[in-house]
């Protein structure tokens, strides 16, 4: 997957470093290589898939029968092999649990002969800056273990591009992580340092790995054999930096903090902050101007606080509000919002066809397959949880008519990527609740009114609807006119 600055290491580079001989020969039994069959979904044509492609990456034994890899190399999968640089034969392999926040993820090999004289690699602490590391995996174009040496040179918050949209704490270092060293450890003293897993794009030596807080935060969570994410804190907030702006909120000269400017809908906030507080620590940190947090020594963003606490734990929030300073307790939950600005996998697509019509729900996955301008969708997803999702707000995913298949039934201009504003007269909470408005209606008219002053609104037949779509879903072979997920009891 590739990104204008990133991508995803998938294959490992060839390298002609050599460990010592003992630590070489346990590596070649406990780091092995990986060998993915997948096939992605096509968002754009719900109905339809890709042809399957083949990938590969590294994974490592942690112990308990478990290897543990990276999410985007287990992705999608549809076959999964894995193979020891001490043995002959692949072996089926199956994915446990996937962490796409944190592209972690853990799979097994049920045939015995796979897990003999396998020892586990042990997780180590945090290598320090300027510290040498060693990157480990299978290089693209051979078969045998490689090893590349680098020196750690930053440690920071770091976008995770699986997702696109999750931050964690990422190891950058000079060692070739180039695109294939999905999966493999990073290992300094013996010990796992990290996994590596992307890469800056069109630049030299620059690779990252997920460090080890991270990855007891994935393993912590899997012990109930159940992933339930990283807790999203959500807040919206601006930095103090102003002194007119302090001396507005009644914030002293020698105190620092943020002002909140409201919570993220469906995070863990809502309903313990108000617009204009001021937080001034988190967990007792104190809260700088700028919005970061100090933590051993450095400088964080203020969210970093919560990085290794996990759902259902909790947070204390000092607060200035109205002048006066209180301390609010937040229990931490996962960020269950229906439109997920994360990119989806291992879950087919939503959408319905009416007629000549293509309804699908506004995803990320969708904005990055659709044909045509997508900046307004864009900006729509982007001004969703500032406006549309507010506390008390109808609407918690948005609709997209997506295409119109040409038919003398249908009227096909101006109608792609239009979003969805009402069926009926009433406002589509979510891509269930429209399937259910569009269906459950009386009368034979479906009256769909679009985002826009100067779009007309569709009105439909029922029978008409009934009659043409056969003969459309032929015409353009489409096997299957909808596919909708089982809607929640309050839809």
């Amino acid at each position: 997957m590739r990104t204008p600055l990133m991508l995803l290491a998938l294959l490992v580079p060839a390298s002609g470093a050599l460990a010592q001989a003992d630590e070489l020969s346990k590596l070649k039994a406990s780091v092995v290589q990986v060998f993915t069959v997948s096939q992605s979904e096509n968002y754009a044509r719900p109905w339809q898939r890709p042809r399957p492609s083949r990938s590969g990456g590294s994974a490592f034994y942690i112990g308990n029968k478990m290897l543990m890899t990276n999410a985007h190399v287990v992705s999608d999968a549809k076959l999964l092999k894995v193979k020891r640089a001490d043995q002959a034969d692949k072996f089926a392999a199956r994915v446990l649990h996937t962490g796409h926040d944190c592209d972690l993820a853990v799979i097994t090999v049920d045939d015995e002969k796979f897990w003999a004289g396998m020892e586990p690699l042990e997780i180590g602490p945090r290598p320090k800056l300027q510290s040498t590391v060693s990157t480990i995996g299978y290089p693209m174009g051979g078969t045998k273990l490689s090893v590349t040496k680098g020196v750690v040179s930053r440690i920071e918050l770091h976008t995770y591009v699986h997702s696109r949209a999750d931050e964690h704490l990422s190891i950058q270092v000079d060692a070739a992580i180039n695109p294939g060293n999905s999966g493999g450890p990073v290992m300094q003293d013996g010990k796992v340092a990290g996994v590596a897993f992307q890469t800056q794009f069109f630049a030299q030596n620059i690779g990252y790995m997920i460090p080890p807080s991270v990855i007891h935060h994935f393993l912590h969570d899997i012990k109930d054999r159940q992933y339930d994410g990283y807790p999203e804190l959500g807040l919206y907030h601006e930095n103090l930096e102003n002194p007119i702006l302090r001396e507005y909120l009644g914030v002293p000269k020698d105190q620092s903090g943020v002002v909140i400017l409201k919570a993220l809908p469906y995070a863990s906030c809502v309903g313990h902050v108000q617009r204009n507080d001021v937080l001034h620590a988190i967990d007792g940190f104190k809260v700088q101007n700028d919005g970061t947090v100090k933590l051993d020594g450095e400088l964080f963003a203020l969210e970093f606080v919560v990085e290794n606490k996990h759902v259902g734990d909790s947070v204390t929030l000092t607060l200035r509000r109205d002048g006066e300073i209180k301390e609010v307790q937040v229990t931490l939950k996962h960020w269950d919002v229906p439109m997920s600005p994360s990119i989806f996998y291992d879950q087919r697509p939503q959408y319905l066809i009416l007629g000549g019509y293509l309804f699908v729900p506004l995803t990320t996955n969708y904005l990055f397959q659709s044909r045509g301008p997508r900046e307004e969708l864009s900006y729509y997803m982007q001004q969703f949880y500032r406006s549309i999702a507010d506390d008390g707000e109808e609407r918690e995913q948005l609709v997209v008519l997506s295409r119109v298949f040409p038919d003398s039934s249908t009227r096909y201009r101006s109608y792609s990527n239009a979003i969805v504003s009402g069926v009926n007269g009433q406002v589509p909470r979510g891509f269930a609740h429209f399937v259910k408005l569009v269906e459950g209606g009386s009368g034979d008219r479906i009256r769909i009114d679009l985002e826009g002053v100067n779009v007309a609104p569709l009105i439909l037949s029922r029978k008409q609807l009934e009659k043409v779509q056969p003969a459309i879903m032929k015409k353009y072979g489409i096997p299957e006119g909808r596919y909708v997920k089982e809607p929640k009891q309050d839809d």
